[in-house]
C-alpha cells in the first residue's frame, strides 16, 4: 500500500537526480567553453613566453592564472559530481517506491 508521502518523496527525489545529473553536465561544458574561450590567459602566458624575465608580463599572469585554474576545476569535477549525488538520489527513489510496493 503506497502512502501519499512515500509517493510525493520518490517523484521529488526522481526530479532532484535528473536536475543534478543535467545541470553537472551543464556546468561541465561551461567551464569547458571558459577554459577554451580564456583569452586573458593564453594572451598573458604568450607574452611570459616571449619575455621571460619581464615582470609586467609574469604579474599579469599570475593574475590570470586562478580564474584560469578555477575554470578547469569546474570543468573536471561538475560532471561527476553531478552524475554522482544524481544518481544517489535516482537510486533511493527507486528504492523508496520498491519498498512503498511491499510492505513488510
Amino acid at each position: 500500500m503506497r502512502t501519499t508521502e512515500d509517493t510525493v518523496m520518490a517523484r521529488y527525489l526522481s526530479f532532484l537526480g535528473t536536475l543534478l545529473c543535467v545541470l553537472g553536465l551543464a556546468g561541465s561544458a561551461y567551464c569547458t567553453m571558459g577554459v577554451l574561450g580564456d583569452s586573458a590567459y593564453f594572451d598573458a602566458a604568450k607574452a611570459l613566453s616571449k619575455y621571460p624575465g619581464n615582470v609586467l608580463y609574469t604579474t599579469e599572469f599570475k593574475m590570470a592564472e586562478p580564474r584560469h585554474m578555477l575554470l578547469i576545476a569546474g570543468a573536471w569535477a561538475s560532471a561527476p559530481l553531478g552524475l554522482i549525488l544524481g544518481s544517489l538520489c535516482l537510486g533511493v527513489s527507486a528504492l523508496l517506491r520498491r519498498s512503498s510496493l511491499h510492505p513488510s
